[in-house]
């Protein structure tokens, strides 16, 4: 279902808050007996991702553990006194952490909430680097012994990207996060397909993103210098509810045919613009990939002239709509590129056409 919808990484939830492991740990739950899988599903699938030319990463809830600390959250400034920062928690949650780099060499290590005080955080990069030398590190391993949670709402507020960040990451994750320009850091944004982080059975397609939706917020992410971790959660016996496979088979048919405007791409200098065919006015998305411009148009022409405002060929350059084997004419027309689509244009939630070369 992953390949399907054309993703290139996958994250599984290893531990999350309620503390219970999916693999068969040698550090078993000093608190609760029993408290993990005897069966190593973080295996299965880290080999199952992989045989599929995926890249593998694994979340771990290190900043918060219902077992060890049974500190009631009520709001978001009771996340860092959930943190248990007992010598023995440290010591259980940094020998998960190396025994999970040890074990599957995960491609992203994806902490959560923040981590004891007391670990030797530069020690454990350190040694995952060694192992996974392309791997990357997630902003939330928090050692939130000195974080001020007054201070925190207030950058919440003023629209920061997420809680604080850690001393040491590769990439920022805020959640359910649209930012208005290109950011110069990585970053990451982390969302569930409805309003929930795994299942749900009250989420119905109305409270779902729509496909449109989907690969909308999709494009725009990519455009802005993020990724997109979207959350997809399974029934008790793996299978995926429908209403979420629909999605992710939207989506694999939409980067099945512009896909080259999404991977291996960077940011254009800047992301968005607008596309005029007729009155209409079409939002624009921008990526770069060598020389090439991709413009992604979050909308289906109603001519075929479209003017893309603000964007400049060379005058050797090619015009192509993604999906199409023959070049399009086109004219410069002061700052604006004019484009003519093909007289048929199969339907689709975006559009992406390259310039091959930008002026």
């Amino acid at each position: 279902a992953f390949k399907r919808a054309g993703a290139q990484y996958a994250v599984l939830t290893t531990k999350h808050h309620e503390g219970f492991l999916l693999w068969p740990s040698t550090q078993p739950n000093p608190i609760k007996p029993n408290w993990q899988l005897t069966r190593d599903v973080v295996g299965e699938l880290s080999e199952a991702v992989r045989a599929r030319d995926m890249r593998m990463g694994l979340y771990y809830s290190g900043g918060l553990d219902w077992t060890f600390n049974t500190h009631v959250i009520k709001d978001i400034s009771d996340l860092f006194v959930g943190v248990p920062q007992t010598p023995e928690y440290e010591a259980y949650a940094t020998a998960h952490f190396r025994e999970l780099i040890a074990r599957y060499q995960p491609s992203v290590m994806w902490n959560d909430i923040g981590y004891p005080a007391l670990a030797n955080l530069p020690s454990l990069f350190a040694d995952y680097y060694n192992a996974v030398p392309e791997g990357v590190i997630n902003d939330r391993f928090i050692q939130a012994g000195n974080v001020d949670p007054q201070e925190m709402l207030a950058k919440l507020a003023q629209g920061e990207l997420g809680l604080p960040s850690a001393a040491h990451y590769d990439f920022k994750t805020p959640e359910y996060t649209v930012v208005p320009n290109v950011t110069p850091h990585k970053w990451e944004s982390c969302r569930g397909i409805g309003f929930s982080f795994g299942i749900n059975q009250n989420d119905t397609d109305a409270n779902m993103l729509s496909v449109q939706e989907l690969v909308h917020s999709f494009v725009d992410i990519v455009s802005k210098n993020g990724n997109l971790l979207l959350n997809v959660g399974p029934r008790a016996d793996g299978s995926l509810p429908e209403n979420q496979y629909k999605r992710l088979v939207g989506l694999g048919d939409w980067l099945a045919v512009n896909g080259e405007a999404i991977y291996g791409t960077r940011p254009h200098t800047h992301a968005e613009g607008k596309a005029m065919a007729g009155e209409q006015a079409i939002p624009m998305r921008f990526t770069r990939k060598g020389n090439a411009l991709y413009v992604t148009l979050l909308g289906t022409p109603q001519t075929r002239e479209v003017m893309l405002e603000s964007v400049h060929a060379a005058s050797d350059a090619t015009v192509h709509l993604l999906g199409y084997a023959a070049p399009l004419s086109w004219e410069q027309r002061g700052e604006h590129l004019a484009v003519t689509l093909p007289a048929q244009v199969e339907a689709s939630v975006a559009h992406c056409i390259r310039v091959s070369h930008v002026a």
